[in-house]
């Protein structure tokens, strides 16, 4: 049984500040604790840090826009302003670096158990924000150097690979002797390594598709997909039905929760949001409203489903006549938080098969990744209609690959990996037919769409000038530069 997550709000969160903040500790004397204590608060992190980076994205993927249109951030990509970039400290202070205290504590006492989990989540951690922000510390990040050099994302690449093949390593390793991993410290999987490693090959397969069409990779990604099947069980957060606190609430929910150790920014703005046009006619597809769409929201006050442009606010439109982004099946406050859902699983498994031109494999994931979507939402007996309507490819001939990408983009609502499959595809219209740019994005981009967050402008900025005067991150153009997988990418655009 999945236990609920709860953010410990104790020293493990920022196990840093500890130096800082106690002035009777003495400097000769390193503190330490055990891997199970570390494990709840890595988990609970990397939860709220999903959220978040799914927060950010949904504006970009053109899930939401704001009512207005006027955002500084979300409608017009403005970042000159922007004081703190919380992704950025998210992964280095509250998940990688608890991950890299864990892993070394684990390694200390032997328990590869612990260890080999520590190295999955370093993985993903890593993963997600490198393809938020590019370029980034990974070699030295925790050599204690102030100012260190930022790798080339093919350099944070290789790491994330080698973090993945040392955990696999050693959960095949971990025995009986090693410390205990129940439901109390793993809030994903209550301990079950088989389904720890499952997760490792997913994170590989959904990296390795990221990089496929210019590294020859296709079979590799159905082969990582192959290998994390057979003991497969989502990595979900659950919630109470009834929180006591605030860190017990989705982050997406109508509660809005706003947990005292952190900034105003991590609360949700989907009170003030609507949905988009391109949005809104992907749930049109099939000529009719896609009944995903009444579980995906509730109705608004006079039952209609209006939508607007990116970024172009109602105008003289009433709110009224817009969707409730809030108590939809992610929107709740106890809606599940999932790092790879299944629905993933097979459109990367469709998108690579596709490719490896086995056309019969690529239909049968595309399906099976509809159904799965359907099956979720508590649709199922709308599924073979759908399936039968002009939405879905009726045989592997006819698949094409906006088929794909476009039944991606709805079963992966809200997810911030959707980002990266539009930087992939260069944001193209053959991938993405009807995405249209922004109306208010900032005139000084000349049309180019957003690729990167900046970094955190009160640490990096700061504390490590040359290295962002050597990248060019103060340029105010540096958002619209494309990632290293975006630049070398092959798929049409």
């Amino acid at each position: 049984m999945k236990k609920y997550f709860i953010l410990f709000l104790s020293a493990f969160i920022f196990w840093g500040c500890e130096d800082f903040l106690d002035v009777n500790t003495s400097l000769d004397s390193d503190e330490t604790t055990t891997p199970n204590y570390m494990l709840p608060a890595v988990l609970g992190n990397m939860a709220y840090a999903h959220y978040a980076h799914g927060e950010t994205t949904a504006y970009i993927t053109q899930y939401v826009t704001t009512e207005y249109g006027t955002h500084a951030v979300k409608d017009r990509w403005d970042y000159r302003s922007v004081l703190r970039i919380n992704a950025w400290r998210r992964h280095y202070f509250d998940v990688a670096g608890n991950a890299n205290k864990m892993i070394l504590f684990a390694q200390e006492e032997g328990s590869k158990n612990y260890a080999g989990v520590g190295k999955i989540m370093m993985a993903f951690s890593f993963l997600t924000a490198t393809d938020l922000f590019g370029d980034m510390p990974v070699l030295d990040a925790f050599s204690g150097d102030y100012n260190p050099r930022y790798n080339a994302q093919d350099t944070v690449y290789m790491e994330v690979n080698k973090w993945l093949t040392e955990g696999l390593a050693d959960l095949d390793q971990a025995s009986a002797e090693n410390r205990a991993m129940t439901s109390n410290e793993d809030h994903i999987f209550a301990g079950n390594l088989t389904n720890w490693k499952s997760f490792a090959h997913a994170i590989r397969a959904r990296m390795l598709l990221h990089t496929a069409n210019f590294q020859g990779g296709y079979q590799a990604v159905l082969d990582a997909i192959d290998q994390a099947r057979p003991g497969w069980s989502e990595p979900l957060y659950a919630f109470p039905d009834q929180a006591a606190n605030d860190w017990e609430i989705n982050l997406w929910g109508p509660a809005r929760a706003n947990p005292q150790w952190d900034f105003a920014d991590i609360r949700n703005m989907l009170t003030n949001s609507v949905h988009t046009n391109f949005f809104m006619n992907a749930m049109n597809l099939s000529g009719a409203h896609d009944p995903r769409l009444y579980k995906l929201t509730t109705p608004g006050k006079n039952g209609n489903y209006f939508s607007i442009p990116a970024s172009a606010g109602i105008g003289a439109l009433s709110m009224d006549d817009f969707a409730v982004l809030y108590n939809g099946y992610w929107t709740s406050d106890n809606s599940p938080l999932i790092l790879i859902t299944d629905e993933e699983l097979y459109f990367i498994e469709a998108e690579a098969a596709f490719y490896a031109n086995d056309r019969g494999r690529a239909w049968q994931a595309y399906l099976n990744g509809i159904q799965r979507n359907f099956n979720r939402l508590g649709v199922p007996e709308a599924y073979i209609p759908y399936s039968n309507s002009p939405a879905v490819a009726q045989n592997a001939d006819e698949l094409e690959i906006f088929d794909i990408m476009m039944q991606k983009y709805i079963a992966l609502y809200f997810q911030p990996e959707v980002w990266v499959d539009m930087r992939r595809y260069k944001y193209s219209t053959q991938a993405y037919p009807g995405l249209q740019y922004p109306e208010n994005a900032l005139e000084l981009y000349d049309g180019q769409w957003i690729q990167r967050l900046p970094y955190d402008p009160q640490t990096e900025y700061i504390y490590n000038p040359n290295e962002i005067e050597r990248l060019g991150a103060r340029e105010d153009t540096w958002v619209v530069t494309p990632l290293w997988w975006v630049v070398n990418s092959t798929l049409s655009n």
